[in-house]
């Protein structure tokens, strides 16, 4: 997340979604502390991965005008999106990761997802970890308040976002790199191969509007698993 108010820019860090690379290149223009989740406080509220809904809430307890401000996330196809949300867990997890050394095992991709919300609770995990949480949500649930308002004023796809973010950053007076900086990015993974027709029929059902909305181009048949 990034808080600018010279600028009036506040930007959104939807999990999975290439959202270090964002907070690297606009950091120069922040202008209000981020801090871990575990470590925010009344003074200091704002954490890396806030959703839009909890920033308007308190940017009205500060009596500051949210509307006022241009509000930037970044969108990701759901598909690829939660198999990359799933990886980290296995990675970064540690009662997963204590749960394997044990021989305990850890849920499958098919009975995780199942699991898992497009909103609310979303992925679960503790308290703290946000990028799990808000890292299943749909994006209509991230973008907007309960009440169905849109709370964003710019929304990018990763998928395009070589294109789509140095005109922003320009329009910013923002150094354009040459070349995006892929920060935290995992090896790539045939996100194709990790879907059968029971999980590729719930992803088009929850995110149904997310696919509509930013991919209506896809194909049904590329979201078919690739034949080994």
């Amino acid at each position: 997340m990034i808080v600018s108010h010279s600028r009036r820019i506040v930007f959104f860090s939807f999990p999975k979604t290439g959202s270090e690379t964002l907070r690297s290149l606009l950091a120069p223009i922040g202008e209000e502390p981020v801090l871990p989740y575990h470590s925010r406080s009344r003074l200091y509220p704002f954490y890396p991965h806030m959703p839009p809904r909890e920033a308007e809430a308190v940017f009205r307890a500060r009596g500051w005008d949210f509307s006022a401000y241009r509000r930037i996330t970044v969108v990701r196809n759901p598909y690829p999106r939660l198999v990359s949300l799933y990886r980290m867990i296995l990675e970064a997890d540690g009662l997963w990761r204590l749960r394997r050394r044990l021989g305990l095992g850890v849920p499958d991709f098919e009975r995780w997802l199942v699991s898992t919300r497009p909103d609310g609770r979303g992925g679960g995990g503790r308290a703290h970890q946000r990028w799990r949480r808000f890292g299943t949500w749909s994006a209509r649930a991230w973008l907007h308040d309960a009440k169905g308002r849109p709370l964003v004023t710019d929304v990018l796809r990763l998928e395009r976002l070589a294109t789509d973010l140095l005109p922003l950053l320009a329009d910013l007076g923002l150094a354009v790199p040459a070349q995006l900086p892929m920060i935290n990015a995992r090896p790539r993974v045939d996100w194709r191969s990790w879907y059968g027709e029971m999980t590729r029929a719930l992803i088009a059902r929850r995110y149904a509007w997310d696919l509509q909305t930013f991919y209506p181009e896809e194909r049904p048949d590329e979201l078919l698993p690739r034949a080994a």
